[in-house]
């Protein structure tokens, strides 16, 4: 059985370019998919939100939920 292969990426909210992000999914596909062919089996984005005022005290710059109620 084939081990799962995945890569993660977290960009900084400042400075981000058009040609700076494709730059950077043209080094992950090689990563994350097929080392000749470069196909993904899953291309994910996730946004991550500004975190509550109590939390950027302690150094947090982002956060991302996922399957919290709502």
């Amino acid at each position: 059985m084939a081990t799962r292969k995945a890569a993660v990426v977290t960009l900084t909210h400042k400075g981000q370019t058009l040609e700076g992000i494709h730059r950077v999914v043209a080094q992950m596909l090689g990563r994350a998919g097929c080392d000749r062919c470069g196909r993904l089996s899953i291309l994910q984005f996730e946004f991550l939100g500004d975190p509550a005022p109590d939390l950027t005290k302690d150094g947090i710059v982002a956060i991302g939920e996922l399957g919290f109620g709502g």
